[in-house]
């Protein structure tokens, strides 16, 4: 197709100046660029006031409602959420490569100086330029940039040789640059894009893990606050079999059938259980506070609150499919997914750092069309011409100007500028190249070790991952068996205690061996209760390992980039 066809063209500046205008509207007002990314406000939260059942002074808190709410104002999830809209405002920033450049270049300039010569054509010539310039770049996919360049000029001087005086001057220039070795390609243009899209994978990767994180450290810090509560009423059971067996004490004593030393001892064991008491609660505060801590609670309004955690930890026994885990693991889990972003990423930079290699060679093409209006001064001396007449001033009765109205003069610049009179074209190559090149060697060479670097990385990820997958299903495994143990390991403690109590009753033990067999079954009771937290934590664990753990809660985790996009 020919753009610039042999015929002249007739007519205004409209077709010029309509194609400019279109140019400029859409540089401006033009549509976003495909794949561009509208962050919604969701990712930006502050921590909202949970809906909490609340009575007499206490919180009451079933597990899931914990994880709900920390999902919701947990901080080191909301600081995440941050780092996530960064990313997404990211790729728009990279899609900025893209955008279409306009400049526009105004000036007035007038200058007065003594003349030096007859040739100024004034004893003190006066000159007066102004300029109006506009400039449209658009780089494009391929590593080039095309650009429309519109210049215009009007100068006028009192100096005599000035043929054309006011002169208006207008070129309009049509220009491409391309690189053909070093920056060719879209791969190479857009590797700023696809490192940043990559990085934005890579902060929803990031989110989920945080995710994660925050379910099983919500879970767990529930967990040891009930595990706490539940050792205080092992301890209150420990104390009120002291305090029972004091009694017991007293009245013999009372009666004659016991020595006074046998008081001292059951004394010192309500004291020792009474220690014990006061250090549980201890840890129920420690455990409490560190749960207010993860939801992000008012610490005005809620803080004094007691937690009341309404989710027994009795659960069912889960069956443990050591193969079926561990592909699950290396299938699910986001860690993975992660760092095989990350050898994306790294392979982009290592393909962008080796096409730096290349010597940089550049093809520039323009094409322009100039012309030139204004009024022209025509002296008709009578008589044959001179050499002298270049030097005497025209006499004013012999000046004629040939004036033209303003937008007829316009309008034959662009005549001039649309149909072929006035045009110029260019075609260059630039070739440069570093001879040692050892930047771009060394550069390019650190890309592939780091690339090298991140695949070993991922076989060692997986590796460490097949590992916490078998430690935590034999964990599961592990804890399912003391739980058994500890009940067994209970139940033998009560039916010891019931004998030695009765040996007790008989006078065939002294309160010193009753107390003992006490701790023993305060001690079983604990472990029991320890080892179901445990298998609690431990199934935390295991689920977490394989990649289920959200799944198993019931959470879903939704990209607001996909929704809004």
């Amino acid at each position: 197709m020919n753009l610039f066809p042999k015929q002249r063209v007739r007519g205004s500046a409209a077709p010029i100046i309509a194609f400019c205008t279109v140019l400029v509207l859409a540089a401006v007002w033009g549509p976003p660029a495909a794949g561009q990314v509208e962050v919604g406000s969701t990712w930006i939260t502050q921590p909202i006031a949970p809906d909490l059942e609340i009575a007499d002074g206490q919180l009451r808190l079933e597990l899931d409602q914990a994880i709900e709410i920390a999902l919701q104002n947990n901080l080191g999830l909301l600081v995440q959420r941050y780092q996530r809209s960064q990313s997404l405002f990211q790729v728009n920033q990279a899609y900025g490569i893209y955008d279409t450049v306009l400049g526009i270049n105004t000036s007035v300039n007038s200058d007065s100086r003594p003349s030096a010569s007859q040739l100024d054509g004034a004893l003190v010539t006066e000159n007066e330029t102004m300029t109006a310039n506009v400039e449209l770049q658009q780089p494009v996919s391929s590593g080039g940039t095309f650009s429309i360049n519109w210049q215009n000029s009007r100068f006028e001087s009192n100096s005599r040789f000035s043929d054309i005086n006011p002169s208006l001057r207008s070129s309009l220039q049509f220009a491409f640059d391309q690189p053909l070795l070093r920056n060719r390609g879209k791969r190479i243009t857009e590797r700023n894009l696809a490192v940043a899209s990559l990085n934005s994978d890579i902060s929803m990767g990031d989110l989920e893990v945080q995710v994660i994180d925050t379910v099983q450290t919500v879970a767990n810090g529930y967990w040891a606050l009930v595990e706490a509560l539940e050792q205080l009423k092992v301890a209150e059971e420990s104390l009120a079999l002291a305090r029972e067996l004091h009694e017991m004490n007293r009245i013999q004593i009372e009666v004659g059938t016991l020595a006074p030393l046998e008081l001292v001892q059951s004394e010192a064991g309500i004291a020792t259980r009474e220690e014990e008491i006061i250090r549980v609660q201890a840890l129920i505060q420690d455990a409490a506070d560190e749960l207010r801590r993860l939801l992000n609670l008012d610490e005005r309004s809620l803080w004094d609150l007691e937690i009341v955690p309404t989710t027994s930890p009795e659960i069912s026994r889960v069956a443990i499919d050591l193969e079926a885990s561990l592909s699950s693991a290396l299938n699910k889990r986001a860690e993975i997914d992660r760092q095989e972003l990350r050898i994306e990423t790294l392979e982009i930079d290592s393909t962008f750092l080796r096409n730096q290699r290349r010597p940089d060679l550049n093809l520039s093409v323009s094409y322009g069309r100039n012309a030139l209006g204004g009024d022209r001064t025509v002296c008709e001396r009578p008589g044959p011409p001179s050499i002298a007449d270049l030097f005497e001033p025209c006499p004013e009765e012999y000046i004629r100007v040939d004036s033209l109205d303003f937008l007829s003069t316009l309008g034959q610049f662009y005549d001039g500028i649309l149909g072929q009179v006035f045009e110029g074209w260019n075609v260059g190559l630039n070739f440069s190249k570093p001879l040692q090149n050892r930047s771009a060697r060394a550069q390019s060479r650190i890309a592939d070790l780091a690339l090298d670097q991140g695949r070993l990385e991922l076989q060692d990820l997986m590796l460490t991952i097949r590992t916490e997958v078998r430690t935590a299903a034999r964990g599961v495994e592990t804890a399912g068996k003391q739980i058994d143990s500890a009940r067994v390991s209970r139940e033998l403690a009560e039916q010891n205690l019931d004998a030695a109590q009765k040996r007790y009753e008989n006078g065939l033990w002294t309160s010193f061996q009753v107390l003992e067999i006490q701790e023993d079954l305060t001690a079983a009771r604990s472990r029991e209760v320890e080892a179901i937290t445990n298998y609690r934590r431990a199934l935390l664990a295991y689920f977490r390992a394989i990649g289920v753990l959200l799944e198993q809660e019931g959470i879903e985790l939704v990209d607001d980039a996909d929704a809004d996009s």
